[in-house]
């Protein structure tokens, strides 16, 4: 499923004679739940709407799916009769459905993305752990650090902490732990070789959490530009990208 698909459909001629229809997910933090809410679903659902034969039930379906959102919840919720849902509220809707396209439906496709989203984010751990294991059998000497493999480590996207957590267990491995001048040394050497690569600063990754913080609390959405929300993901930002970020944040635009 693309969840980021679009579907191009004929209007009256008003405002404009056709209108594309682009699917966008965006999942934040509120009163201690995550919830995703999935806007623009005739994409998703373009099969369904294409059979529909008769030109004005099929205006009148997209009509009705143009201002719904599909919502999914890690918690249960009680919402009520106002919106259709399942799974105690987990998954839920504002479509209100027609002949053509019973609400049931949608919920379908709700679970569908759930699953699919589960499924991607199981995905991106194990490459994050898998990516970071291969680093665990290198043999690190802290009192004079191998650039080489720092470098390796860097430009394939291993996260700075997880670089200074893996020395930190080899030095537990020989029975002490890492000390602060080998950290800062590590640090140093990484800060450097993420200058070379043009990757974000440590000041515009940490500016951007904060703000995705702010943005979390606020309830408000990202701006124009759809970035990663976690630090090992901002990290691999170049800088242009970075800037570009804390404006959309910012309402800079």
């Amino acid at each position: 499923m693309n969840l980021k698909a679009t579907y191009t459909y004929p209007t009256p001629g008003f405002p404009d004679a056709e209108e594309t229809v682009t699917t966008r997910v965006r999942t934040r933090e509120q009163d201690g739940m995550t919830i995703t809410s999935v806007r623009g679903l005739a994409p998703l659902l373009a099969d369904r709407i294409e059979a529909i034969t008769d030109e004005g039930d099929r205006l009148h379906t997209l009509m009705q799916l143009s201002g719904a959102r599909i919502t999914i919840s890690d918690t249960e919720r009680d919402l009520g009769t106002l919106v259709a849902s399942r799974d105690g509220g987990r998954l839920a809707t504002t479509y209100g459905g027609t002949s053509d396209l019973p609400t049931d439906v949608v919920l379908d496709l709700a679970e569908q993305i759930r699953t699919q989203l589960n499924a991607d984010k199981a995905s991106e751990e194990a490459a994050l752990a898998a990516k970071a294991a291969q680093w665990d059998h290198l043999p690190w000497d802290m009192d004079h650090p191998d650039r080489d493999l720092l470098d390796q480590a860097v430009q394939s996207g291993v996260p700075v902490e997880e670089i200074v957590r893996i020395a930190d267990a080899r030095c537990l491995g020989s029975g002490r732990g890492l000390r602060r001048g080998e950290e800062m040394a590590i640090r140093r050497l990484i800060m450097e070789r993420r200058d070379a690569l043009g990757l974000a600063t440590d000041r515009q990754v940490d500016y951007i959490l904060r703000l995705l913080t702010a943005r979390r609390r606020s309830g408000e959405g990202g701006g124009f530009f759809d970035g990663p929300t976690d630090r090992a993901g901002i990290e691999q930002l170049t800088r242009a990208d970075a800037s570009t970020y804390i404006n959309s944040l910012t309402g800079n635009y």
